[in-house]
């Protein structure tokens, strides 16, 4: 089911082409530093050699802002690839070495990393989608709705064409804290953000809703069976539409937070089908 609601409501350590049978994702080039922490900062670009410039998706991992790695992707880089889209699956550092503002700057970094180096992987930087899951899905809403982490490194909430947050429950962290969670999801979100409601507020992407930023289109994936799924995407949903950011819902019927992920990118996956109709659109 999808429902709409209307703008008025270059360090390369791997490198190798795919096999024949796989020929539609016909280039992989794996571990590429964007930053100076090789471990951590590194990305996998999957993408297809040609003449036409490729629109690009950025996919960051969940994990709970401390686990997880590029490598989880599972059908999302052919099923792009068969649409001609790259797709960019990326690590970022992880608490609890690092802060929830690393890992959004390290979003930014790719994004200027794409700038960088349009031209050696035939991409095309003006049309850049970011994709997350879980905690990825987080930060990709907070990048795309908080501008500060975009102006710091020159860039802007426009270099954005789209982003898809795929079943987060950290759209608010405060209704979470106060309201929503469980014990075990209320305590993990103090372990990573801690006790003051002002920093809740502060790395909740809700808060930074606001008309004429420049905030990109938004598809938010939820679990239908999952009320704190539901309640988050609807509240995220009715304040973007609220200032005038094209935003729609897709339910995962029958998924967990695990699946709806995991089989994304599947022939007969709903889902998928869903987004792809918005995806078309906008790159």
């Amino acid at each position: 089911m999808l429902s709409l609601f209307s703008a008025t409501v270059l360090l390369v350590t791997g490198f190798f082409v795919v096999a024949a049978d796989d020929a539609s994702l016909s280039v992989v080039a794996r571990d590429i530093g964007y930053g100076a922490d090789d471990e951590n900062q590194a990305l996998d670009i999957y993408y297809r050699t040609g003449s036409a410039k490729l629109p690009v998706v950025v996919y960051v991992h969940g994990g709970g802002w401390a686990f997880g790695d590029k490598d989880d992707v599972h059908h999302k880089p052919q099923c792009f690839a068969d649409r001609d889209v790259a797709f960019i699956s990326m690590n970022y550092r992880l608490r609890w070495d690092h802060e929830i503002y690393d890992q959004a700057e390290d979003i930014v970094l790719v994004t200027d990393w794409i700038h960088q180096n349009a031209d050696t992987y035939n991409l095309d930087s003006s049309r850049i989608v970011l994709m997350g899951h879980a905690a990825g899905a987080h930060l990709v809403s907070l990048v795309a709705t908080n501008e500060s982490f975009m102006k710091a490194d020159h860039c802007e909430l426009s270099d954005i064409v789209a982003v898809v947050a795929i079943d987060t429950g950290s759209c608010d962290i405060g209704r979470l804290m106060m309201e929503l969670g469980s014990f075990i999801e209320r305590r993990q979100h103090r372990l990573v953000f801690g006790n003051d409601q002002q920093v809740w507020e502060e790395v909740s992407p809700i808060t930074h809703v606001e008309s004429n930023k420049d905030i990109p289109s938004f598809a938010l994936l939820y679990v239908a069976e999952d009320e704190e799924s539901t309640l988050q995407a609807k509240g995220f949903a009715k304040v973007l539409a609220g200032a005038g950011v094209e935003t729609i819902m897709i339910t995962g019927n029958e998924k967990t937070s695990d699946s709806i992920d995991e089989e994304l990118g599947t022939a007969k996956d709903s889902t998928t089908q869903a987004l792809m109709t918005f995806l078309r659109a906008k790159i």
